[in-house]
């Protein structure tokens, strides 16, 4: 099978997950062929879209591959579906596989036309939510719809470590409030009762409680200390004895932003809202505490606290060991081929593509 994958990237090489799950997946011979073509980088480089687009169909057809895999396009680089078409087109005849991984609302944050497009072309979609996102992607004309979860990348997170008998901190959360039109009481879904779960936990911890992020909703507030770079979060997830979460679009069944898995890998009890599904997906993972209201986090910090050292600890590693086993992107992605595999099953996956024959 003949992979191109098309990340959405702003940097050459910034989707380290999904890089290293393919590149995986191409030495073990899954793949008898893989290229990466960043498109979102392309397109900076060319003189005009059009000629951006032109340079993707251009590699596409040199490349000649059986999928064609792309990552959260959307109007920052436009597509329609004439030039989707052409595209699978080209004389491969590739079969193009969509993953998205952000949550969208019917009313807020709504899919923009490219995705809508892209989503009409795919022969598989594959979403991070179920429910209300399924439904939309339907709407916007995709016949294949799977789910597949967040994932993280070793190369970051939950590297080898020896956890520590003393934390600077109990209890943290990383996590943006951003308010919509400005207006301060305004959240994006799920805004308000991540603002009521941090002051909730503040109020029981004081100093002992942090929260890193950006976003008008923490103006003001006591324990936010501000930004925090991405791949520097396991460090502070991993000086505190708990980390937590009230996930954005917390009513879309089975969703989880990368929070969960990254937060999980790093090997310290996790706390975070229940969404439907959750009893499908994430049941029963020690060390993963799922909250129904803001205040049940008060009682949970409570009880990791009385644990021993120990006993927080060991809790923290077996979170860590779900993780690896079942989030980390070379386990998620090769879910996902896999996947892709059987049902698109058919002469484009075949063991050898006939483009690779001499």
């Amino acid at each position: 099978m003949r992979w191109f994958y098309a990340p959405n990237e702003n940097v050459e090489g910034d989707q380290i997950g999904p890089r290293m799950a393919f590149e995986k997946l191409h030495r073990e011979g899954v793949f008898s062929a893989y290229t990466t073509y960043s498109y979102l980088v392309r397109g900076k480089a060319a003189s005009c879209h059009q000629d951006a687009r032109n340079e993707f169909l251009d590699s596409a057809r040199a490349f000649a591959p059986d999928v064609i895999f792309i990552q959260h396009p959307g109007n920052n680089y436009p597509m329609d579906k004439a030039w989707l078409q052409s595209l699978k087109a080209i004389p491969s005849k590739p079969k193009l596989v969509l993953f998205e991984a952000d949550a969208y609302g019917k009313f807020i944050k709504k899919m923009d036309a490219t995705l809508r497009a892209v989503m009409a072309e795919t022969d598989i979609c594959f979403l991070v939510g179920t429910g209300s996102m399924a439904e939309m992607a339907r709407n916007a004309g995709a016949k294949n719809v799977r789910f597949a979860p967040h994932s993280y990348d070793s190369q970051r997170y939950g590297t080898p470590w020896t956890p520590t008998r003393s934390r600077r901190l109990d209890a943290v959360m990383i996590a943006n409030l951003p308010c919509l039109k400005r207006i301060p009481w305004l959240f994006m879904p799920g805004g308000r009762n991540r603002k009521l779960t941090a002051r909730v936990l503040h109020s029981q911890l004081g100093e002992r409680f942090a929260v890193y992020g950006t976003g008008q909703g923490w103006d003001g507030e006591p324990y936010c200390r501000g930004k925090i770079a991405f791949d520097k979060q396991g460090d502070v997830i991993r000086d505190a004895w708990m980390s937590l979460n009230w996930g954005q679009f917390d009513e879309i069944p089975m969703y989880a932003s990368d929070r969960l898995p990254i937060s999980l890998a790093c090997g310290v009890p996790h706390i975070t809202n229940y969404q439907p599904g959750y009893e499908h997906v994430f049941d029963r993972i020690p060390g993963l505490f799922l909250i129904k209201r803001p205040q049940e986090a008060r009682d949970v910090a409570l009880y990791i606290l009385s644990l021993p050292v120990e006993r927080r600890n060991e809790l923290g590693f077996k979170a860590s060991e779900y993780a690896r086993l079942h989030l980390e992107a070379t386990v998620v992605y090769a879910n996902i081929v896999e996947v892709i595999r059987e049902q698109l099953s058919g002469t484009m996956l075949c063991e050898a593509s006939e483009y690779d024959q001499p």
